[in-house]
């Protein structure tokens, strides 16, 4: 790690002698503070040479130090120092879109538009702007921020953290599972939403059977408030390979974690389209029934639902 951080301090030390004269600068006291991570008094030393304001490398080199530092408005102050200077300095847009913490701020999005359109293939602006245009429902255009990175480097998970639920959008699901593969390999314990990510991909190639087990892992890894909805997905696609009793059962375990309205009536649907079991469709039609909590709302389906009790009382 020190040979390394000697090296990277020999580039800069090679940079700042390009404007300053070893009598001004003590370059040995200014590797101390690096090797020492003592990057405030680096940066309040380097500040104290800053004679010639438009040396672009120099002032680039206070506000890494700044940023290191954690002096986070120094820092912006500095990186927006170099763009008057050079207004297509890239390193200088992705620092300061990093230094804005709220994705929806619009600045945020003007410095990695500018230093994509710089570098239309590093990873990260292109994650971040991608991100930012998937949350907006840009879809198309999220995608085109991403096909020269992905060209570039299609392994890199932070792409493919934003292609994958991108790819479902766009209803490209094999694709959507082949990113999600990849990002599979790179977690010891996949998160159980990426696991229903690719259940919910392999559920619309009509794979249920692959569904099914990525369903059962998501559920496996934690206990969540979509718990609930994971069963019914499940029991759903049980039902799909008509597997009506494993359905049943399925959507019974759900309702352990959550009064899910949605899976009584799921289950009631199955034991009356299904099996033709009057009598527990009734039950679980009437325990629908009673999870509703808006009746005013519901009041056509709740109808609805009544007449077919009655009718399945006959």
């Amino acid at each position: 790690m020190k040979k390394l951080l000697l090296l990277i301090f020999a580039c800069t030390f090679y940079q700042l002698g390009q404007a300053q004269t070893t009598d001004s600068l003590d370059r040995e006291k200014l590797l101390q503070y690096y090797e020492a991570q003592q990057y405030a008094q680096a940066a309040e030393y380097l500040q104290n040479f800053n004679k010639d304001s438009s040396d672009v490398k120099y002032i680039k080199q206070i506000a890494y130090a700044n940023l290191m530092a954690g002096k986070l408005a120094e820092a912006k102050t500095f990186y927006l120092q170099v763009l008057t200077i050079d207004s297509n300095d890239f390193n200088a847009y992705k620092q300061l879109a990093k230094l804005e913490n709220d994705p929806q701020n619009p600045s945020k999005k003007t410095y990695l538009l500018k230093a994509n359109q710089l570098n239309a293939t590093d990873a990260d602006v292109a994650a971040q702007l991608a991100d930012i245009y998937f949350k907006n429902n840009l879809f198309t255009k999220a995608d085109e921020i991403l096909k020269p990175a992905l060209n570039a480097d299609s392994a890199n998970l932070q792409l493919l953290n934003v292609k994958m639920p991108l790819d479902m959008v766009l209803k490209r699901y094999n694709e959507a599972i082949k990113a999600g593969n990849s990002l599979i390999k790179s977690h010891k314990t996949p998160p159980e939403n990426l696991l229903h990510q690719m259940a919910v991909s392999y559920r619309e190639i009509k794979d249920y059977k692959t569904a099914t087990a990525y369903l059962q892992q998501a559920i496996k890894e934690g206990i969540s408030p979509k718990i609930a909805s994971y069963y019914g997905l499940l029991g759903d696609s049980y039902e799909s390979m008509k597997q009506n009793k494993e359905a049943i059962e399925t959507y019974k375990r759900g309702l352990l974690f959550e009064n899910n309205g949605s899976l009584y009536y799921s289950i009631a649907l199955v034991y009356e389209d299904k099996l033709n079991d009057k009598k527990n469709a009734i039950s679980y039609y009437t325990q629908y029934l009673n999870s509703i909590k808006d009746t005013e709302k519901q009041k056509r389906h709740i109808a609805f639902i009544k007449n077919k009790i009655e009718e399945l009382k006959r």
